[in-house]
């Protein structure tokens, strides 16, 4: 089974820090790649803004 390509969005409960070093707000909604997405959830940096695919 592949990793889908669509990018799915989360909504950030931490600031983070995505691209080259540029800070997005908690409280944003970021598309990211499923696999992204599913390690920010994992580290309770974000919280899912849809059902993720496959689930």
């Amino acid at each position: 089974m592949h990793e889908t390509k669509k990018p799915v969005p989360v909504r950030l409960i931490y600031d983070v820090w995505l691209n080259d070093g540029e800070r997005t707000p908690a409280g944003t909604v970021v598309f990211l790649s499923l696999g992204d997405a599913k390690a920010l959830i994992a580290s309770g940096k974000a919280e899912r803004a849809d059902p993720l695919p496959g689930e």
